[in-house]
């Protein structure tokens, strides 16, 4: 019998199998942010809402605000590859309240 891959292919699998067909759930988008932007900027950020391709994250302070945003598109590059094919056009971030 042959293995089917990695616990990521897995978890993309089931993320595309759940839910309402072509949306994200706020849950999964937070996971998959976690995986574009590394352990620490998820840590220090939250994604809020992503509507029309544009993803809005709110950070805790202006050094991630820099931070995130030196790096948006390598994050964006990312989240379209864990995205399972949704665009991602813009990211937006923000100073806010992380839950």
């Amino acid at each position: 019998m042959k293995k089917n891959g990695s616990i990521e292919n897995i978890l993309k699998d089931v993320i595309k199998n759940i839910g309402p067909k072509g949306r994200l759930t706020e849950e999964e988008v937070a996971f998959l942010w976690g995986e574009a932007a590394g352990k620490k900027a998820a840590r220090h950020s939250r994604p809020v809402a992503f509507i029309k391709a544009v993803l809005t994250v709110n950070v805790d302070g202006s050094s991630w605000l820099y931070e995130l945003t030196t790096r948006k598109r390598e994050i964006i590059k990312n989240l379209e590859d864990k995205f399972a094919g949704k665009k991602v056009r813009e990211i937006r971030f923000r100073v806010g309240e992380i839950k």
